[in-house]
């Protein structure tokens, strides 16, 4: 029988906040950039519309799902020294179970000013099975480069 590793408590909600600012911030600034591109080469409102979103969902794509597989968080992630890890094992996530958590999270921040503006005592939990850790509660468990599943 397997021992059952060890999954380092979840980090506090100031750091998941920092994270989620500074990611906010760098996808907003893409659309920002997009946006002015766009609008210096004249381009139909549509265009310009699209260009921008396709900056700001992209990057936080490449952000959320390419750059946590690669290197286990995303810009603010390791701005704020957490990463991200499976619930049960502390191995990194792979691709699909990165892009399900990317793709609710849009669903999740709604849900989490909602909790807030009603001053519900818990925010809702995640729901892909991944938890965000400190870096040093990470590489004390030991787990920090094991691979996902």
């Amino acid at each position: 029988m397997a021992a059952t590793p060890h999954v380092p408590r979840e980090a506090n909600d100031m750091r998941r906040l920092g994270a989620v600012l500074l990611d906010g911030l760098l996808a907003l600034t893409a659309a920002l950039i997009a946006m002015r591109a766009t609008e210096r080469a004249d381009l139909p409102g549509m265009q310009v519309f699209y260009a921008t979103a396709g900056a700001c969902f992209g990057l936080s794509f490449l952000n959320h799902v390419v750059l946590t597989r690669i290197g286990g968080a995303s810009i603010g992630k390791f701005a704020v020294r957490t990463r991200v890890v499976r619930e049960t094992d502390a191995s990194r996530p792979r691709l699909p179970r990165l892009f399900r958590r990317w793709l609710g999270g849009y669903l999740f921040v709604l849900v989490w000013i909602i909790a807030a503006f009603f001053d519900m005592a818990e925010g809702p939990e995640d729901f892909c099975g991944i938890r965000l850790v400190r870096f040093r509660d990470l590489r004390a468990a030991g787990a920090g480069s094991t691979p996902g599943r």
